[in-house]
């Protein structure tokens, strides 16, 4: 019996009988308990230490792993209090900051278990695995940067705290890190090329105007600082732009460019202290670049470049700078820098000659200081840009050191490395002179740290072996230190006035081309210097030390293919938990490869073999040379066997590399090796992020058709901060829904029987779901997870043709059916069409934005909607259910701001072409707005005498109309103005009858 209070918002659709079962798979697992710890998790003061050691652009939450791995291997008779409790789910803490409480009778379970994750990422999965004292803990990655990351997080804290290592490890890390930075400070160039008090510079590229020949700045953003002084600068009001902000701005401060001569001179205006003040009330409005104080209005300059419309405006003759002679003039000009930039390197010509031809240079425009706990800003000058042709020439000295990252950035997906087409096509050019002679003196400090690591180790009285691998992991952690300083400190950085200052390089799905990129004094005491970099690797590794001690686990990273896993041989595997690569997910390989040409740097020797320096094989071997060859680049050796969706790959590697059908092929691969791997009995957990139906054929070919597992339960689990989807509208997922798979499909049934179990099966879940506060695309996908754990059952469904045909005939209708009941109840939902399921969804499921008139999709948004409901796309512009503008849907609904509640309804009779007076509708929908005009602006007697006449001519419209109205009165929020003038249609028209929805917020059934 479970206990009270206790809940069941899982989906367990198959087994009625729970013996046997885990308690993941069972009715009591806590759900919501876990995704409350998971979400504290996500939030600013609540994320694990080590995941501020490097950027990574996924990691699940650590509460939500250690619920699932333990859940998966306990039995479903505990307690579901003693479960909370010893994992540290309960009383809103945040449950990673404590080891997990683990009773002998959970250890004799752990003690015995053996759990894979295949696809590892940056460990949160096998860290909480090892928290819990499984016995053996084996993580795999394909890729070099994660393999090396990954034993940075497993395996080193775990050998030296074993050894009695733990805190001076992290002691050493900290003293080698500051030898470093105080060698790079006194550093005789680095003292000639920085100024000691300057911890950052901001710059630009300043191309040559083809129009008046002189050289102008190309700014993207003027906005030095915006930082608002509380919440109330968030506080958007009503009818204002969207680009308008009011309230309390703590700091305030922009650049201006001046003409002197032949140059643009930048003036700082600083308005804290041109006021006087600490904090100022202020009206921005950043679109229209007004800033007003009191009665005082400031204007900000409007950028002076546009990549995206190819247009650019010299700020000396104003004229607009468009087509080179072949191309966008200002692409062409920073392609002959990046090529001018080579030949002066290699020597082909020398600086003036450089100087005398390019068309496009970099340009320091602003110098920043820190004083306390702010900023101050000064205009660059002359001097401060000559520093950077200083170190060119410096660069060109030591041309050929192998220390500079020659090799080239893939060359085939633009949606990776943006700036391939302005010519930046190898790593070292995504650098400036001085930013990457700097970043070669640090390479060169780690590696000369790690050598004295060593022979301090061995002088001490270690063994050889021991003071290897202790140097090894102190070389690495100073390595991750350097990775972290470089995301922030490249030309493809950008200013961020608002929050960080900062931008950092991988902010992005892809490297992208920016204006104002950020340069950083890498011993500075601000975000993403080397220094602060460091602290960050210190207290991410103490973290690592104090989560692994007292675990006596044994630990494993390896370096595999997961389609394969041929490392593993024979072994077996009780529990296998991974989260899988989505459909489109960021190609690891090609972006992380920024990473690695400096760990390789960092981690590897330098010799010199007859005059020649050349790299050879010290720490870390395997993950940068196979077979005595160097691996150049991931991309080269990797791409192709990454379990991805990238397109380009196919016009590098051939074939259908990267394309969606290779995509499903190794994924399947990937599902095949584990099933073989998983020991009888065993069982499979995996987390999938996605709302693509072509997504979920994929994993349904993989693991249902491919492996012959089976979904035994799943769970809407949260996964993803709630801030980081900042576009509504979109499909953006802030939930996983987390799978348990057994062996053992047996069995067929019909199509249509499933489809009938699945939507009576997932009703009730998703009432819980929706009533512990999933909305959108989260509620779609959660329910949809309930949806799969009904078809999968079974060997075979009956009367498809295929999974594409499953996934959109059958589990995408399905799910959208089973939430239109659980929000309407049967006896409404049963008599909506498929136009007015689509409506229904939308309304429900699409958030509005604040001055947003009507909700607005994105197409892959759209797509969902209308495959779950069954509705062509063209079918619904033609009864304008939806209106297109380019790839965005808007749902013509009854809009915001258009006045009264009469002005409302009669504008969207006008939107959607339908005339009140001798009205033709078409639609439930048509039928539904017209109600609502009626409702609002004719006397109650006359509204139900139109009424009246609505319903002999039109029957099955309107009481389909006025279920979707019944069902929208409950469901929508109060600032929805159709939920107003429903409310009128109901009270008149339908008697009291509580909704679905009505009955669970009651408690009754």
């Amino acid at each position: 019996m479970r206990e009270s209070g206790e809940s069941d918002d899982r989906c367990f659709c198959m087994d009625s009988d729970q013996q046997g079962l885990s308690f993941i798979e069972s009715t009591n697992f806590p759900v919501n308990e876990v995704n409350d710890a998971s979400a504290r998790e996500k939030l600013g003061g609540g994320r694990p230490d080590f995941w501020e050691m490097v950027f990574w652009w996924t990691r699940k939450p650590l509460a939500s792993a250690r619920a699932v791995i333990a859940g998966a291997l306990l039995p479903s008779s505990i307690s579901p209090h003693e479960f909370k409790y010893n994992l540290r789910l309960s009383g809103g803490e945040v449950a990673h900051r404590r080891n997990p409480n683990v009773p002998q009778s959970w250890r004799e379970i752990f003690a015995r278990t053996k759990l894979l994750d295949p696809f590892a990422g940056f460990g949160s999965i096998p860290l909480e695995a090892i928290r819990l004292g499984i016995n053996e803990v084996v993580a795999v990655e394909l890729l070099p940067t994660a393999y090396i990351f990954l034993k940075a997080v497993l395996e080193y804290p775990k050998w030296a705290v074993e050894k009695g290592h733990g805190q001076k490890l992290v002691k050493d890390v900290e003293h080698w890190g500051s030898w470093i930075a105080n060698q790079l400070k006194s550093d005789p160039d680095i003292r000639e090329l920085y100024d000691k008090d300057t911890a950052v510079y901001i710059g630009t590229w300043e191309i040559k105007c083809p129009h008046c020949g002189k050289w102008t700045p190309l700014v993207g953003n003027w906005w030095l600082a915006r930082v608002a002084g509380g919440a109330s600068e968030e506080e958007e009001e009503e009818g204002e732009e969207e680009e308008t902000r009011s309230g309390a701005f703590r700091r305030l401060a922009w650049m201006e460019p001046i003409k002197s001569g032949d140059t643009i001179a930048i003036r700082i205006r600083d308005l804290n202290k041109e006021l006087g003040r600490t904090t100022i009330d202020a009206k921005i409005n950043t679109r229209q670049g007004k800033v007003t104080v009191n009665s005082n209005t400031y204007s900000i300059p409007q950028k002076n470049i546009d990549a995206r419309r190819e247009t650019a405006t010299c700020l000396h003759c104003n004229n607009q700078i468009r087509k080179g002679v072949k191309e966008w003039y200002v692409k062409e000009a920073l392609q002959d820098w990046n090529q001018k930039i080579e030949q002066y390197l290699s020597g082909q010509i020398d600086l003036q000659t450089l100087k005398q031809t390019l068309k496009a240079r970099p340009r320091l425009l602003v110098k920043v200081k820190v004083a306390g706990k702010d900023l101050e800003f000064e205009p660059a000058i002359q001097e401060d840009n000559e520093k950077l042709w200083k170190a060119l020439e410096k660069l060109r000295q030591i041309w050929g050191d192998p220390d500079i990252p020659t090799e080239q950035t893939e060359p085939y997906c633009s949606s990776t490395y943006h700036t391939i087409v302005w010519g930046f096509d190898k790593f070292y050019k995504l650098f400036n002179p001085r930013q990457l002679l700097t970043l070669v003196k640090l390479v060169k400090l780690i590696r000369e740290a790690g050598k004295r690591v060593e022979e301090e180790k061995l002088r001490e009285g270690w063994s050889k072996e021991e003071a290897f691998r202790y140097a090894e992991a102190v070389t690495t952690y100073l390595a991750m230190s350097l990775c972290k300083h470089v995301n922030y400190n490249s030309i493809v950085t950008s200013t961020e006035p608002t929050q960080k200052f900062i931008r950092e390089t991988l902010a992005f799905r892809g490297i992208a081309m920016t204006w104002n990129w950020i340069e950083e004094f890498p011993v500075a005491d601000i975000l993403g210097s080397f220094t602060r970099s460091l602290q960050s690797i210190a207290e991410g590794l103490s973290y690592l030390v104090s989560a692994v001690s007292g675990s006596p686990s044994k630990v494993r990273v390896l370096l595999d293919d997961a389609t394969v896993l041929s490392r593993l041989g024979g072994e077996r595997f009780d529990l296998i938990v991974t989260d899988p690569p989505y459909r489109d997910d960021v190609p690891y390989a090609e972006l992380s490869d920024f990473y690695y040409v400096w760990l390789k740097r960092a981690l590897s020797d330098v010799v010199d073999v007859g005059g020649l320096f050349v790299r050879q094989p010290r720490f870390l071997s395997e993950a940068f040379f196979s077979d005595g060859v160097e691996v150049e680049t991931q991309w080269r050796f990797f791409a192709d066997k990454e379990v991805s969706e990238a397109e380009g790959r196919s016009k590098f590697f051939g074939g259908n590399v990267g394309d969606f059908d290779y995509f499903k092929q190794l994924l399947a691969r990937s599902f095949k090796a584990m099933a073989d791997r998983l020991s009888d009995g065993g069982v499979v957990v995996t987390y999938y992020a996605h709302t693509s139906p072509d997504a979920w054929e994929a994993l349904l070919e993989a693991g249902w058709r491919g492996a012959g597992l089976r979904i035994t339960a799943t769970h809407a689990v949260v996964t993803e901060s709630a801030q980081r989807v900042t576009a509504r509208g979109k499909a953006g997922l802030d939930i996983s829904i987390v799978a348990v798979w057994r062996k053992g499909v047996s069995g067929q049934a019909l199509a249509d029987e499933v489809y009938a179990n699945a939507v009576d099966m997932c009703m009730d879940y998703a009432v819980k779901l929706h009533r512990n506060g999933f909305d959108g695309v989260n509620l779609f996908v959660g329910v949809l997870g309930c949806t799969l754990s009904v078809f999968t059952r079974y060997e075979r469904i009956i009367g498809v043709k295929d999974l594409k045909n499953l996934v959109e005939r059958y589990v995408y209708p399905a799910t959208a059916e089973a939430i239109a009941r659980a929000l309407g109840g049967k006896e409404f939902a049963g008599k909506l069409s498929n136009v007015s399921l689509f409506y229904l969804l939308g309304k429900v499921l699409i958030a509005r934005r604040p001055r947003q008139t009507r909700r607005t999709m994105d197409r892959s948004t759209m797509t969902i909607l209308a495959i779950g409901t069954r509705n062509d796309l063209n079918t619904l512009r033609t009864l304008r259910i939806v209106e297109q503008e380019g790839e965005r849907f808007r749902l013509l609904e009854p809009a915001t701001g258009r006045g009264d509640l009469v002005d409302i309804a009669r504008s969207v009779l006008e939107d959607r072409g339908i005339n009140p007076r001798n009205p033709i509708p078409r639609t439930a929908i048509d039928m539904l707005h017209l109600l609502e005009f009626y409702a609002t602006s004719l006397p109650r007697d006359e509204f139900t005498r139109r009424c009246e006449e609505l319903r002999n001519r039109y029957l099955a419209l309107y009481d389909e109309a006025i279920a979707l109205a019944s069902i929208l009165a409950q469901v929508l929020p109060d600032n929805d103005p159709e939920q107003r003038l429903v409310q009128q249609v109901v009270r008149i028209l339908v008697p009291k009858t509580p909704t679905g929805l009505e009955k669970w917020t009651q408690g009754g059934r």
